[in-house]
């Protein structure tokens, strides 16, 4: 069964779409600009901007699919940026040309990200100010020291608008994935990282072949806290709760809120046995703490059913079935118990 991970993994979608876009452009451009250096005899930027629009046109249909977006992206980025520092260094080129590097540190944070988006700007930057002190630097307007304080400050500007906007992006998003991935009351993830998080499992299994454990739990009688001790204790149950499970998996385990007073842990690389003697001890771990309230103490116990990649198959569908299945046996039997397969 595949789930969506999560509607904030747009960010490889956001810039699937902007370098696919920028390569139609570039295909169309390099066509209209190598006509216009073909009239003016600049026939080395002709054929540069003729192979960047070949080659847009070719990786244009594998943007679409390819699981190497970064890759492909950089290597764009390296021989657009190279192309256009060849073209710049022509003796035909004219000074306008240098408009177009102040694109490079916009393309670069959009496509790359902060850091590498970072390093390919300055590196580019740098090379294009030497060509245009090579150029330019005994011309008496456009090599002035006004002239290249010009150059130099709105391309520097450029460059730190877009490393801020970046980095704000970036924050932004990791808050975004952050509260759609969290319980508010538990701080555990919820029922979509649970999702994301079984995708990278079962990715793992399928390279490796160490299959994880879902675990399936609730709180007995949680109802009765509920009506007995008011809703403030029902929440402090679940968070008592949740912080066991924290303390008691393993580091390269995962606790989540799976829905009301149902949560669910994701034992990677658990073996049905071992995936059962977890379970046991975490029932007998809750079983043995004690939460105070006012004059009295609430001992909480749950019940537990377990299924595993070995013994029920990788879709999770039917492993979430099987423990559930289970997990209504252990109440069916008695509550406070481990059913597995």
């Amino acid at each position: 069964m595949t789930e969506k991970t999560s509607i904030f993994d747009s960010v490889e979608a956001y810039r699937r779409a902007v370098l696919f876009i920028l390569l139609l452009f570039t295909a169309t451009f390099g066509a209209v600009f190598s006509i216009l250096n073909f009239r003016n005899d600049n026939y080395i930027a002709m054929a540069g901007e003729l192979a960047m629009g070949c080659f847009a046109l070719c990786l244009a249909p594998v943007i679409r699919t390819t699981h190497r977006l970064l890759l492909w992206s950089f290597v764009y980025l390296l021989l657009f940026n190279s192309t256009m520092m060849a073209i710049i260094a022509t003796p035909e080129a004219s000074p306008s040309v240098f408009a177009w590097v102040l694109m490079i540190p916009i393309l670069s944070h959009m496509l790359l990200g902060r850091a590498l988006g970072g390093g390919v700007t300055l590196v580019f930057l740098a090379i294009a100010f030497w060509l245009y002190i090579t150029k330019y630097g005994s011309d008496a307007a456009l090599g002035s020291d006004r002239a290249l304080l010009n150059v130099a400050g709105v391309a520097l500007c450029i460059f730190g608008f877009s490393y801020v906007y970046e980095t704000s992006r970036a924050r932004a998003e990791i808050a975004l994935k952050r509260r759609a991935y969290t319980d508010p009351l538990t701080g555990l993830g919820n029922r979509a990282a649970f999702y994301h998080r079984f995708g990278e499992a079962i990715a793992r299994f399928e390279r490796q072949g160490a299959g994880p454990a879902i675990v399936l739990l609730d709180i007995d009688h949680f109802k009765a806290i509920n009506d007995d001790h008011g809703h403030e204790t029902g929440d402090d149950a679940l968070k008592q709760l949740s912080a066991i499970l924290i303390e008691t998996i393993r580091p390269s385990d995962d606790a989540f809120r799976y829905g009301g007073e149902e949560f669910c842990l994701l034992l990677n690389d658990t073996s049905p046995a071992e995936a059962a003697n977890f379970a046991e001890t975490l029932r007998k771990v809750v079983e043995a703490a004690e939460m105070s309230r006012e004059d009295h103490m609430i001992h909480l116990t749950v019940s537990l059913g377990v299924a595993t990649v070995c013994e029920d198959g990788t879709d999770l569908k039917k492993l979430l079935q099987a423990a559930d299945q289970r997990l209504y046996e252990a109440k069916a039997k008695g509550r406070n118990r481990v059913v597995s397969g």
